[in-house]
């Protein structure tokens, strides 16, 4: 026959781990609050394998910001953002100047313990009420940023090459934007086709342009902002977009956006 566990104020714990707020254990049955009224004042949470915290954040007159934060070994922390359920808006810190009425969820997998710590405190107090669940509160894509950047440009009438460079063993590049366009200085009538090739794409894409241009004139000519990003063919080599001689009082743009990794 199994034990039965209480928290702290004499419930029975029915759940496959308990929350611990600030040293004090509870359950569904009376959820706990604490009171913020000082610089780095803090509210912790152990986490016991929990994936999502929540806090609600309230007060009638709090001039300060508070913050979230996670650690690993319990003694180093580290900022992580808190979803606003209201605004649904990504916040680094929650500012108060009076009212707050706040709720805000963070992912916390693999954390041993989060808190909410007063960062800045000039008056007033705010209560903190806090819960943890095993269960995810949102799955989504989370869009990796481009962290990495080249650009490149030519004299007239002279074709220019846009480099991403090797990224290292057993690293690929992954291209998340590609612009390329022209500016003249004088008009240009032409009939032909330009051709701006690529290499490590997969297919090799090829743009076609016509190669008429008016005086003072731009042409945007590729403006490419894949829904994911696109993964290099090969690992730690180069991609490149090629653009030809453009012709008389042409000169070539080109920018690209991008990241790297396995």
């Amino acid at each position: 026959m199994s034990a039965i566990l209480y928290d702290a104020r004499g419930n029975p714990i029915t759940v496959s781990f308990p929350d611990t707020v600030t040293n004090e254990t509870i359950t569904d049955a009376r959820p706990i609050t604490a009171v913020l009224s000082a610089l780095n004042g803090e509210v912790l949470m152990d986490l016991n394998g929990a994936a999502v915290a929540i806090f609600d954040l309230r007060s009638g007159a709090l001039t300060g910001t508070l913050v979230f934060e996670g650690t690993v070994d319990g003694v180093n922390y580290i900022g992580l953002p808190g979803f606003d359920l209201q605004t649904e808006a990504y916040l680094a810190a929650v500012p108060s100047a009076g009212v707050l009425a706040k709720t805000y969820v963070i992912g916390v997998s693999g954390l041993r313990r989060i808190r909410v710590r007063m960062s800045v405190f000039t008056s007033g107090t705010v209560t903190v009420a806090a819960r943890a669940s095993s269960a995810d509160f949102q799955i989504y894509a989370k869009p990796i940023p481009a962290t990495l950047g080249v650009t490149v440009t030519a004299a007239a009438n002279t074709g220019a090459t846009l480099t991403l460079p090797a990224p290292g063993a057993g690293l690929f590049i992954y291209l998340t934007a590609l612009y390329v366009g022209r500016n003249a200085t004088a008009a240009l009538t032409g009939t032909a086709t330009l051709l701006i090739t690529t290499t490590n794409l997969p297919g090799g894409p090829v743009f076609s342009i016509g190669n008429a241009m008016i005086a003072g004139g731009t042409a945007p000519d590729v403006e490419l902002e894949p829904a994911q990003a696109i993964k290099a063919s090969a690992a730690n080599t180069a991609v490149t977009v090629v653009m030809p001689v453009p012709g008389a009082a042409v000169l070539w743009r080109a920018n690209a956006f991008y990241y790297v990794g396995a």
